[in-house]
């Protein structure tokens, strides 16, 4: 019976993944449900280290260096550069996303059901270690984490030559 458990979700999730591209999951983006519940099917193959989040290749480069300012003069392109980051990271901490009530509800349950779907897998933090799922996760929260950094530099530099309001004024 526990066979045939591990089986059903290892077909579900080798199903899933065969069909969907893999691709950059943006934090606090809107999803629609089946996105959700993709992210939900596929926990257990990231945890495996079958799927990773896809760094894209801009994070990559700004990890390098992201407080360069190269080629950024004048504030069309600092906030050319600012609005470029945000499909890659998501809004900003200042930025409330409207979401409706249904796609709370679709968030909270993509939530429970990846936490169940993991729960399944016996070791799972040895298994994550193992496969190199932990290291493949920190060498993309590395990535967004100067993403962040760098639209946070950006934003510094727009407000204090006047490009953007201050954050009190707004």
């Amino acid at each position: 019976m526990v066979i045939t458990r591990y089986a059903a979700i290892f077909s579900l999730a080798t199903l899933t993944l065969g069909l969907q591209p893999l691709r950059a999951a943006a934090p606090n983006v809107e999803q629609p449900m089946v996105n959700h519940m993709e992210n939900a099917v596929t926990q257990p193959a990231k945890d495996l280290n079958l799927k990773q989040d896809e760094i894209p290749p801009r994070l990559l480069e700004i990890q390098k260096a992201p407080y360069d300012l190269t080629g950024i003069r004048g504030c069309r392109a600092i906030t050319t550069e600012i609005a470029s980051l945000r499909p890659m990271l998501g809004p900003d901490v200042n930025e409330s996303p409207k979401l409706s009530r249904a796609e709370k509800r679709e968030r909270g349950v993509s939530r429970v059901a990846g936490g169940m779907l993991g729960s399944f897998i016996p070791f799972r933090g040895v298994l994550r270690e193992v496969t190199g799922a932990n290291a493949a996760e920190q060498r993309y929260l590395k990535a967004m984490s100067a993403g962040f950094a760098r639209r946070s530099f950006l934003k510094g530099i727009a407000v204090g030559q006047g490009c953007l309001p201050s954050p009190s004024e707004s």
